[in-house]
């Protein structure tokens, strides 16, 4: 039998996981708004750690804030 609750009302705050690794399993598409303040769709093509959940993608929190930093790079300096 399908879910006959609407969408909007489904994609409230999700479940976050913690694990014993120190870190959390939370919704891509939450960790990409509340996080980065991006939509899911950027957040899809960052290659972000991601396994899904009954139909849900799940990211690692500390794992994806690391993936994002590395991407961060600074200007080129002149030298003066």
């Amino acid at each position: 039998m399908s879910d006959s609750t609407p969408a909007a009302a489904r994609s409230g705050p999700g479940r976050h996981i913690d694990l014993p690794t120190n870190d959390t399993l939370m919704p891509r598409r939450e960790f990409a708004k509340d996080v980065l303040g991006i939509t899911d769709k950027t957040a899809r093509g960052m290659n972000l750690p991601t396994t899904y959940i009954g139909g849900v993608a799940h990211v690692l929190k500390n794992a994806s804030l690391r993936v994002v930093a590395e991407r961060v790079h600074r200007p080129n300096q002149r030298r003066r």
